[in-house]
Parts: C-alpha cells; sequence; structure tokens
C-alpha cells in the first residue's frame, strides 16, 4: 500500500472510531465487507480513460503560434517531455520554448509544466497549467468529444495589473495520430468571436 491510501485509510479509521466513540453498539454502522473495501480502493486508481493520457508519454518537439490579436501571429519552437505520475493517474509534461516576444518580458525563454487527468467523479478530464509567463496558475475540466478531442473550459482573473474581470477560455487536446497531438488555448468574449491565442503542435521524438 502506497503512503497515500494508507494515509487515507488511517484518516478514515481514526473517523469512524471517534464516531463509534458517540454511539452506542446497537447504532454502530456495520463495518465494511473485504469485497467493499477492494471496490473502494479499485475507484481510487486510474480509470480506462487515463490510457489515452498514457499515449501521450514521451518526448515531443513543439511548434508553437501565438495569435494576440496583432498583424500577424508569432511563432516560436520548444522541446518537452511527458510521463505519467502517481501511479498512472496523472501525466505531467516538462516543457520549454523560445519567448517570441523577447526577454523584455520575462527572458528569452518559457519554462511550462502542464497536468493532465481524468476525474472519475465527475468523468472529466482536467488539466492544471503553470508557467514562466506569470506567477499564477489556470484550470480546466470538460469532456472528449467522439473525434479524440477534448475540451475544458475555465476561467481565471484577466492577467492586466489590476484588474477584477474574469476571463474565460477553452483549453483544448486533441489526439492526431499515435506520434502527433495538438493543444489550444482559445478564449472566450461576451458578444464577439472566440479567439485562439495559442496552438502547440506536438511532434513525438523517434
Amino acid at each position: 500500500m502506497n503512503p497515500s491510501v494508507a494515509m487515507r485509510c488511517c484518516l478514515a479509521a481514526c473517523l469512524a472510531l471517534t464516531a463509534g466513540a458517540r454511539l452506542s453498539a446497537q447504532q454502530q454502522p456495520p463495518k465494511p465487507t473485504p469485497e467493499q473495501i477492494q471496490a473502494m480502493l479499485a475507484e481510487m486508481g486510474p480509470a480506462p480513460e487515463h490510457r489515452v493520457l498514457a499515449s501521450l508519454e514521451g518526448k515531443w518537439t513543439l511548434d508553437i503560434t501565438y495569435n494576440m490579436g496583432g498583424p500577424k501571429p508569432m511563432k516560436a519552437r520548444g522541446t518537452a517531455t511527458s510521463r505519467m505520475i502517481l501511479g498512472g493517474r496523472f501525466l505531467m509534461s516538462e516543457g520549454v520554448s523560445d519567448n517570441p516576444a523577447g526577454a523584455d518580458v520575462g527572458g528569452a525563454k518559457v519554462e511550462m509544466v502542464t497536468i493532465y487527468g481524468f476525474d472519475r467523479r465527475t468523468k472529466e478530464y482536467t488539466t492544471i497549467g503553470l508557467d514562466t509567463m506569470g506567477t499564477y496558475w489556470v484550470t480546466a475540466a470538460g469532456l472528449m468529444k467522439s473525434d479524440k478531442t477534448i475540451v475544458m473550459a475555465g476561467e481565471t482573473l484577466d492577467d492586466h495589473a489590476g484588474s477584477k474581470e474574469v476571463r474565460k477560455y477553452d483549453m483544448v487536446l486533441k489526439v492526431v495520430d499515435a506520434d502527433t497531438y495538438l493543444t489550444q488555448i482559445i478564449f472566450k468574449f461576451a458578444n464577439m468571436p472566440d479567439l485562439k491565442i495559442v496552438e502547440i503542435v506536438h511532434r513525438r521524438v523517434k
């Protein structure tokens, strides 16, 4: 049993003892059977949906297009390494790329960490993203479409200094084939067309 499961079981046992001390022998709930315990432990493990994420393990080159609404998109290139963590429950991708805007906005390179998962409770794919272009993290969650495209919706505070507005977005992951996948960030605006501000083409390094 790994430390995380052991800690959960210990906590559950403590809660059960505390509750049991308050109840008479007639009121105490029945103890779970071994089969019920095994079923509970199984729900803690990876689901079939995690295989989609596991297929993205490996080393990748990155072709990045930034579209900030200017006259033409900015381009950058980078690399990333992805691996399953926590017993196959999450895919962690660590990458670095050129900064097309230059060193005047935080450095010549952009470092990024993205963690993908699948929440068995909500039946949704999830993502957490962090990078050196800010001091905050973003999250999103959503469903897989029939064409192996996962669309995850999220929102965060606008990153302009002092802004209190909430920015809504979709984070998209599309598996093209065994050696190619796309990620996109699409901003959502009220009374305006959606704007795809970032697209990254991942190609497997063989």
